[in-house]
């Protein structure tokens, strides 16, 4: 009659062990699927597929045709290319994810890096991105946009020691060394 007490106590606590395991597991493959939706949408963002990108979003006050277009001239307005994203935190808020990452990507206007955070919500059966405009940038509003200008440098002259230009702004003027005419001094 001990030896069964001590039995069922044994199979209880197995039984409660590997309920815990499982929902670990569990928990553990959600967070990684979860991880895997930021990665897979930093990945469309590098193909320019805009309308797939929508497809990743929850349900916002944007139309699809906005949100292409938006992401659209952004995206491709500053040439980016190349974006990565390592995450640096997960954090479950009630029903929702947060992920706290740090974004490289390479543009026009060379390379830019921040830290940025994104909620992950579930709709439909699946964790959908919490869209806005800091997505692509952490300070860029709704109403705002995004510009690249190239604005030339002036460059000064460059002279030779009688004060003749060798080169200016734009222009270069040619200059040589004939061996047999150069003088000592």
């Amino acid at each position: 009659m001990k030896n069964k007490k001590v039995l069922i106590g044994v199979i209880s606590v197995l039984i409660i062990l590997a309920i815990i395991v499982a929902i670990v597991l569990v928990n553990k493959q959600n967070e990684e699927k979860i991880k895997q939706t930021l990665t897979d949408f930093i990945g469309l963002i590098n193909e320019k597929n805009y309308e797939a990108m929508y497809e990743k979003v929850a349900s916002m006050n944007m139309s699809k045709e906005d949100f292409i277009t938006r992401n659209k001239n952004i995206y491709e307005g500053i040439d980016a290319a190349n974006l990565k994203v390592e995450i640096n935190n997960l954090e479950k808020k009630e029903n929702d994810y947060k992920i706290d990452y740090h974004e490289i990507m390479f543009t026009s206007a060379g390379e830019i890096q921040f830290d940025n955070a994104v909620i992950l919500e579930k709709e439909n059966q699946e964790y959908k991105i919490k869209w806005d405009s800091s997505f692509i940038f952490p300070q860029l509003g709704d109403d705002q946009k995004v510009r690249i200008s190239t604005i030339k440098a002036k460059r000064g002259d460059i002279l030779d020691r009688n004060n003749q230009i060798l080169a200016t702004d734009g222009t270069v003027l040619s200059t040589g060394i004939v061996p047999r005419k150069t003088r000592r001094e």
